[in-house]
C-alpha cells in the first residue's frame, strides 16, 4: 500500500480565508471537513463528487502506512438556496467501490461510463504480493437498462510497474486522458492520452513536453470547450502545483496559460470543475493547512455603453479661402504642411499625415513666372490625436477550430489608466487578460467586446467592439 498512497498524495498534495477580489470571488464550499482532505471535484446534475480521507464507518475502516483514512468518493447537493446537503458516500451500485483507495470518479457526456481511479488490488493478503504495493489503476464501468456493469481494468494500467489515475473525457468520448508515474515519462508524474479505437482503449501516449515538464502535471479536466485544464509545479507560477490550461489548435497544443493570480497561489491548486461558460468552477488547495474544495466566481464589470472601433486616419481635405483665383493667372498656391511634404495646387486640397502630432500648415501665394513668394494666405498649427479607445486585433474571418489570438496592442487611452481588460466573446465565453487566445465551435457573426476598468476610478471605463465572421 505504501507507493500507491505516495502517488495518491502526490497527485493531490499549504495556507483558510474567503478572498473577494474586484473581478473574482473565492470561498471554501460547506462539504470540507477540518481534520479530513477534499480533492477532485466533479459536478453534474447540481450534484458534486468528490474524494475526501475522512472517517468512512462507524466499524469497519481503512488505513494507509501513516495510520491515515483512505479516499472514497462522497456526494452533496447543491440546493436552490446555495447551500450544500450534509456529504453521503457515492455508490452507482452496491459494493461498487473496492475498501481501499478511490481517488477520483467523472462521467462520461451522455451519461453512459463511468471512470475511477482506485487501488488495483481489493485485499491486504493480494497487495502484499506485489513489490511495488497496490499501485493505482484506472477503471471504467458502463450502463444499461439493469444499471453500471462491473469495473474494467483498462489495458494500458500496470499492476506492478506504475500508476495511472485521474482521467478525463473528451466531450466526443473519443480520448481518455490521465495521469502516469511510467519511468519513460518527462517528469515524476506526467499527462498521457488514449485513443477509443475499435472498440477499445488504445495504447498510452505521453501529451509531450509541451505539457509535461520534468516536473508534475496531474489532474487533468477536458472542457466543453477543448481546453484542457491541469495542474503543475513545473510550468513556473505562483509555487507548488498551480492550475493551468492549454488550447488544443490545428497544429497541436497551446503554450500553457496560468490561472488568474487570485486562484493560484503559493500553496497547491489542483484538481478543477469549470462551468461551460467558465465563469466559475471549483478546484482544491491546500491553502489551509489542508486539502480543501473551493469555488470561485467571476464579478465580470458590466459595460453599458461600448462603440464600435475605428481605424485612425489622418487623411484630411484642407481648403482656405484665397485671395484670387489660380486657375486663369501664373499663380500657384503652395501648401506646406509640416511633415517635410508640400504640394503645389489650389485653395482646396488633399493630403495624408503620417500620424498624429502637431503640425505647422502653412499657405503662400506664388507667382510661377518669376518663381516668388507673392503672399503669404494662412499659418496655422493642427494638433492630431488618435481615437481614445481599445481596438481589439485579430482575423477579421476565422475557420471553426482555429486558434485565433486577440490583443489590444493598438488601443489608446490617453489620460485613461486601464486597471484590467475583459472579453465578452460572443458565444457566451467570457475572458480576461490584455491577450486572449479562443476558438469558436459555431459558424456565424460574432461581436467581440473588451472593456476596460479604470484605475483611478471603478466606475471610469471603456469599451469597443468589433464583429468577426466565423466559417467552414
Amino acid at each position: 500500500m505504501h507507493r500507491s498512497y505516495l502517488f495518491l498524495l502526490l497527485l493531490l498534495s499549504c495556507y483558510c480565508f474567503s478572498l473577494s477580489a474586484q473581478d473574482i470571488k473565492i470561498s471554501p464550499i460547506s462539504v470540507n471537513e477540518r481534520h479530513s482532505s477534499e480533492i477532485a471535484p466533479f459536478f453534474k446534475d447540481s450534484v458534486m463528487l468528490f474524494a475526501s480521507n475522512r472517517k468512512s464507518s462507524l466499524f469497519v475502516n481503512y488505513f494507509n502506512d501513516n495510520k491515515e483514512y483512505l479516499y472514497h468518493i462522497y456526494q452533496s447537493r447543491l440546493k436552490p438556496d446555495s447551500t450544500w446537503t450534509k456529504p453521503t458516500p457515492f455508490q452507482p451500485e452496491p459494493d461498487f467501490f473496492i475498501p481501499f483507495n478511490t481517488g477520483s470518479v467523472i462521467y462520461s457526456t451522455d451519461d453512459s461510463l463511468i471512470f475511477v481511479t482506485q487501488n488495483h488490488y481489493d485485499s491486504y493478503k493480494r497487495s502484499k504480493k506485489s513489490s511495488n504495493g497496490n499501485l493505482m489503476g484506472v477503471y471504467m464501468a458502463t450502463k444499461s437498462k439493469r444499471g453500471w456493469s462491473r469495473k474494467t481494468n483498462l489495458s494500458f494500467n500496470s499492476k506492478r510497474d506504475y500508476n495511472t489515475g485521474h482521467p478525463a473525457i473528451s466531450d466526443d468520448g473519443r480520448y481518455l486522458i490521465y495521469v502516469s508515474d511510467q519511468k519513460d515519462g518527462h517528469g515524476k508524474m506526467d499527462i498521457y492520452v488514449s485513443e477509443f479505437v475499435n472498440g477499445e482503449w488504445g495504447e498510452s501516449q505521453n501529451m509531450g513536453d509541451h505539457i509535461n515538464t520534468s516536473e508534475t502535471e496531474v489532474f487533468p479536466y477536458y472542457h466543453p470547450s477543448g481546453k484542457l485544464f491541469f495542474a503543475s509545479d513545473g510550468h513556473g507560477g505562483a509555487g507548488g502545483l498551480d492550475l493551468f490550461y492549454v488550447v488544443q489548435t490545428a497544429t497541436g497544443w497551446s503554450d500553457p496559460i496560468a490561472f488568474d493570480s487570485s486562484i493560484n497561489t503559493s500553496a497547491d491548486e489542483f484538481g478543477c470543475y469549470i462551468s461551460e461558460d467558465e465563469q466559475w468552477g471549483f478546484f482544491a488547495s491546500n491553502r489551509d493547512d489542508v486539502d480543501n474544495i473551493y469555488r470561485f466566481d467571476r464579478l465580470f464589470p458590466t459595460f453599458d455603453v461600448c462603440t464600435q472601433q475605428v481605424e485612425d486616419n489622418f487623411c484630411f481635405t484642407l481648403e482656405e479661402d484665397g485671395p484670387i483665383e489660380v486657375d486663369t493667372l501664373p499663380y500657384v498656391y503652395n501648401w506646406d504642411f509640416g511633415d517635410g511634404q508640400s504640394a503645389r495646387g489650389g485653395i482646396v486640397i488633399d493630403h495624408c499625415f503620417p500620424g498624429p502630432g502637431t503640425y505647422r500648415i502653412k499657405l503662400d501665394l506664388i507667382d510661377t513666372l518669376i518663381n516668388v513668394e507673392m503672399l503669404a494666405v494662412a499659418d496655422y498649427e493642427v494638433e492630431l490625436e488618435r481615437t481614445q479607445q481599445i481596438f481589439i486585433s485579430s482575423k477579421d474571418t476565422v475557420t471553426l477550430g482555429e486558434a485565433i489570438d486577440f490583443d489590444l496592442t493598438k488601443s489608446y487611452f490617453s489620460d485613461f489608466k486601464p486597471e484590467a481588460f475583459y472579453w465578452d466573446m460572443g458565444d457566451g465565453t467570457k475572458l480576461k487578460g490584455e491577450t486572449i487566445l479562443h476558438i469558436f465551435r459555431t459558424k456565424g457573426k460574432y461581436q467581440i467586446k473588451c472593456g476596460a476598468t479604470s484605475a483611478d476610478s471603478p466606475q471610469t471605463k471603456l469599451c469597443s467592439f468589433k464583429e468577426i465572421i466565423v466559417i467552414d
